[in-house]
């Protein structure tokens, strides 16, 4: 049990103390609602051509992002906003993938234009995967036709745009850690690998379906979304630093601070990634796990989940079309989930 300390100081709807329950994962550990039929069916087609990720990925990212709807979304576009976050959040896997697990720049650089009119892809090029390119096409045409018939996507699609490029943008950085780990710094990741985690971009597709919002709340709830990216951030990199260790990959903010305050050193990193590499097993990674936990970095990451949490939380007088206060709930549940995992 991990517990977030209290602070008589935040604001009020800041919770005073919150005991993690890393037993029970409040959104895959409820009944589980089906995926439409389009989702169902692109999944399918994911396991045939890729497969990496089991279908519990794809259940969190459907049963969790209702959790962080804006309250200002017309109910009965719901059902839309819930499929089309699922889709931008297949598309944007399977690309983080392709530079992460796969380290295929050839293919990732093909599948970055897809989202973009003035860019072309070329799934025939040398060495690209022509079925990912076009998988990825087909999920991403069903996200925009969508994303076009909501109320306000005309309205918001140049922000949206320029938020999933920012997305990208960290899928492009996490192939580069890749390839030069040792470029990898905490500063870097927060001004980078944030943007995986689309709270931006999911804040806009709410947008582009909440008729009622008002257009004068969008730069403090851009604040608002700046803090709370960080908080899922946060949240991901708790949950999947050792998975990642084990898989030769350290460029989680847990174990990169671990280095960057000597509770490891970046030989044993290299060491670690060379067997990772050979599928053996290294006992480094036990002892790296050991160091990280014996030290105090996991609980700082929760504190500093915490001092986004307050900071975002001060601009609940000043929203006026968002309930800032069930916004931030969904965070808690999110950060419940993840310790779970």
């Amino acid at each position: 049990m991990v517990h977030k300390q209290s602070d008589e100081n935040q604001p009020s709807i800041v919770p005073s103390i919150t005991d993690i329950d890393s037993e029970s994962d409040p959104i895959l550990d409820r009944e589980q609602d089906p995926f439409p039929k389009p989702v169902a069916d692109y999944i399918a087609r994911y396991d045939k051509v890729i497969g990496d990720r089991p279908h519990s990925t794809w259940r969190w990212g459907y049963n969790g992002t209702p959790e962080v709807r804006l309250s200002c979304v017309d109910d009965e576009l719901e059902n839309r906003v819930r499929t089309a976050k699922l889709l931008a959040t297949m598309y944007i896997t399977i690309a983080d993938d392709i530079a992460e697990r796969h380290n295929d720049q050839a293919t990732l650089a093909e599948l970055i234009p897809i989202p973009f009119d003035n860019q072309s892809t070329d799934p025939e090029k040398d060495s690209v995967d022509s079925e990912i390119i076009d998988l990825s096409t087909d999920i991403w045409n069903q996200f925009r036709e969508r994303y076009d018939a909501s109320p306000r996507a005309a309205e918001f699609v140049d922000l949206f745009e320029f938020d999933l490029r920012q997305v990208l943008d960290a899928v492009e950085y996490s192939l580069l850690t890749n390839r030069s780990p040792d470029l990898v710094s905490e500063q870097e990741l927060w001004t980078y690998d944030s943007y995986n985690m689309m709270v931006y971009v999911y804040a806009v597709i709410d947008l582009a379906n909440a008729p009622e919002f008002d257009r004068a709340d969008l730069s403090t709830l851009r604040q608002v979304t700046h803090r709370t990216q960080r908080m899922a951030r946060i949240g991901n990199w708790l949950a999947t630093w050792q998975r990642e260790l084990a898989e030769g990959d350290f460029s989680s903010g847990v174990v990169i601070r671990a280095v960057e305050t000597d509770v490891i050193n970046r030989e044993d990193l290299h060491t670690l990634r060379a067997t990772a590499e050979h599928g053996q097993a290294s006992e480094t990674v036990d002892e790296i796990v050991r160091s990280i936990e014996r030290s105090s970095i996991e609980d700082d990451f929760l504190d500093r989940w915490r001092v986004e949490y307050a900071e975002a939380a001060r601009f609940n007088d000043a929203l006026e079309s968002v309930d800032l206060e069930e916004y931030l709930e969904g965070f808690e549940t999110i950060l419940d989930s993840y310790v779970a995992w």
